[in-house]
């Protein structure tokens, strides 16, 4: 018998693949073509697709209906493959590790109004205390304020201090567990919102990071968003999803670099329900927040 015969046999005793199974390979696939520091890129013949082309080939094609599948699972497959990325980055590049007596420094630019306001984006500066021990700082529109330590009892639904994060589970699956059984986690969309709001921390301990990713792609729902543009007109890679009926029809964005896959911000399209400073009951709100710079400083006030 020769080889060609024999290969023929071997592959017909092989069952055709599901056209899921299809779509996450070719997820998986074409997420590989991205170059990283660590992962040696795929040669094409005649074409070396790299960097965000190739990612932005890898959505385009991921995103086309697959026979037999529902339209949104494509999408949830590039979802997937893009948070695995950014997972990977994280654990690539982690973020820096605080000490107790040290605060975490964010500077921000933010945005809230309806569409086509003519208002401009404004900047904050905080430094929070990384055990809670010390009074924080904030500077926002020129002025500064003091951040009090937390009181007695005080808490987050999600836990925001450093010294809390530490205690959280680093393993994805335990973190969606642990983040279900929160207060009113009762859907999907809730527990997806609670992942944005923990990914949102400037400072994250080492492993939290990539599992918060991972949990994220694990949630049922969410999709890719191409070419979106965060509040400072940075180009980004959106990973979307419907945060519920209870917000009127809102869309929550977590907006990622397309070619580190570093965290840049969200962007949150809301309506609003109650009116207040000039908004009024039922208008489409948009609310950003983008994250300039992150670091760890000895003191309140102090550049890292």
């Amino acid at each position: 018998m020769d080889e060609l015969t024999e290969l023929e046999r071997m592959c017909a005793e092989v069952a055709p693949a599901s056209p899921h199974a299809l779509a996450v390979g070719r997820g998986r696939l074409l997420a590989a073509t991205r170059t990283s520091t660590t992962r040696t890129p795929l040669r094409w013949p005649r074409i070396a697709v790299t960097g965000a082309l190739a990612l932005s080939m890898a959505v385009a094609l991921i995103a086309v209906n697959v026979t037999g599948e529902t339209p949104n699972q494509p999408s949830a497959v590039a979802a997937a493959a893009i948070l695995d990325r950014a997972a990977e980055a994280a654990e690539t590049k982690p973020d820096p590790t605080p000490r107790d007596d040290q605060f975490v420094y964010v500077k921000e630019a933010r945005w809230s109004g309806a569409p086509g306001s003519t208002s401009h984006p404004y900047t904050n500066e905080r430094w929070e205390s990384v055990n809670g021990s010390h009074a924080g700082l904030r500077i926002e529109h020129g002025k500064r304020a003091v951040i009090p330590p937390p009181k007695p009892g005080e808490y987050h639904i999600v836990p925001i201090r450093y010294t809390e994060l530490r205690t959280l589970p680093t393993d994805p699956d335990e973190l969606l567990v642990y983040l279900r059984n929160l207060p009113a986690a009762d859907s999907d969309e809730r527990v997806a919102g609670y992942l944005a709001g923990l990914l949102a921390n400037p400072v994250l301990p080492s492993d939290l990071r990539p599992a918060a990713y991972r949990a994220l792609a694990k949630v049922p729902g969410t999709r890719v968003l191409q070419d979106v543009l965060d509040v400072t007109d940075r180009r980004g890679l959106g990973i979307a999803w419907e945060p519920g009926s209870e917000f009127g029809g809102s869309e929550m964005v977590l907006i990622l670099d397309p070619h580190t896959f570093a965290y840049l911000g969200t962007r949150h399209t809301y309506v609003e329900d109650v009116g207040r400073d000039g908004i009024a009951k039922g208008d489409k709100i948009v609310d950003w927040a983008a994250q300039l710079a992150v670091g760890v400083t000895d003191t309140a006030g102090a550049q890292p």
